[in-house]
């Protein structure tokens, strides 16, 4: 069986590239990745190649990544609908499901694939209030991996609250032209961090900033707090594991980060000052704040998560390719 696989952004790559190398005896794969992007270097992480062009004639499915980067895999998707070839959409977390395939354009669902694909309950829950197509789940290989090598890790723990940053201002303003669109940015929520830091009984802040951010708003906001020590640093300057592990507390909106903290038994705190926004993260409530003058010691516990690992196999992946081309 032939399978093309499409995608650009770093959250659904890394799953795809998982999944691949986990099953790569059992079909014939053909990856394509543009120059430079996130599934490029991914892919390339894995040990698997990539190409940088791309025609679906005479493949037996399509499998794609969904962000909110790129929409690079639209045009494949119109194709495979042409062709008809069976196409699925990998979702690597619980957030602008729709957006993800164009919405609020009025013919988004033009870019909607025959199959739905993720990876926890939650999210197949989610993707079926949006009525998205044929939802199936798996076991998330990359998540797997990641939390078995994290706990192998030998790391010192420091007395610090980390802040997992996310571009907030720029997702609204691309999404719905308002930066202000959830009624907080990741500026104002540092601000309200700083106001109560107090309260995580902590000494200093980490600040890790997402891949697509600078660091000057944040120092602006940083010098009217000179007595909390705090530094500010890349994602690519510490590594993730490292950073989850050494800190005491962390704090964030919706990262699949905090996600995976939570999975280490890290105490973690989802943030989301307003109620313009919904918790998606399959976190307890108990650690989803609107606001911090609320935060109190069992905030600081940790969360004992497990990672369930009942998905299709791959063989019924075949099996629904085969249905789809016989119809």
């Amino acid at each position: 069986m032939k399978i093309a696989v499409v995608s650009h952004d770093a959250g659904a790559s890394e799953i795809l590239a998982s999944y691949i190398k986990a099953h790569l005896l059992e079909a014939e794969w053909t990856l394509y990745a543009p120059a430079g992007s996130p599934f490029e270097k991914i892919a390339d992480n894995h040990g698997l190649m990539t190409e940088t062009s791309l025609d679906l004639d005479a493949f037996d499915a399509l499998f794609f990544g969904t962000g909110w980067q790129e929409k690079i895999e639209q045009p494949f998707v119109q194709e495979a609908k042409r062709k008809h070839i069976p196409s699925f959409a990998f979702m690597d977390h619980w957030s602008s499901y729709k957006e993800r395939f164009g919405y609020p354009d009025k013919d988004w669902r033009d870019n909607l694939p025959d199959y739905t694909v993720v990876s926890d309950e939650k999210a197949e829950q989610t993707a079926q209030t949006f009525k998205l197509p044929n939802v199936l789940r798996i076991n998330n290989h990359y998540l797997q991996e990641q939390i078995s090598s994290f706990k192998d890790e030998k790391v010192t723990s420091t007395d610090n609250l980390l802040f997992l940053s996310e571009p907030t201002d720029q997702v609204a303003l691309n999404t719905y032209k308002n930066k202000n669109y959830w009624g907080f940015t990741q500026h104002s929520a540092l601000q309200d961090i700083l106001n109560n830091f107090e309260q995580f009984k902590c000494r200093g802040l980490h600040i890790r900033l997402h891949p697509s951010e600078k660091q000057q708003a944040y120092a602006k906001i940083l010098k009217n707090f000179p007595h909390i020590k705090s530094q500010i640093y890349p994602a690519g300057f510490y590594p993730l594991e490292k950073d989850l592990l050494r800190a005491k507390v962390i704090i964030g909106f919706d990262t699949m980060a905090l996600y995976t903290a939570a999975l280490l038994s890290k105490p973690v705190i989802s943030y989301l000052p307003s109620n313009n926004r919904e918790f998606l993260l399959p976190l307890p409530k108990s650690h989803q704040l609107r606001r911090l003058d609320s935060l109190t010691q069992k905030h600081l516990h940790p969360i004992e998560l497990l990672l369930k690992s009942d998905g299709i196999s791959f063989a019924t992946f075949k099996q629904k390719i085969k249905e789809f081309q016989l119809c």
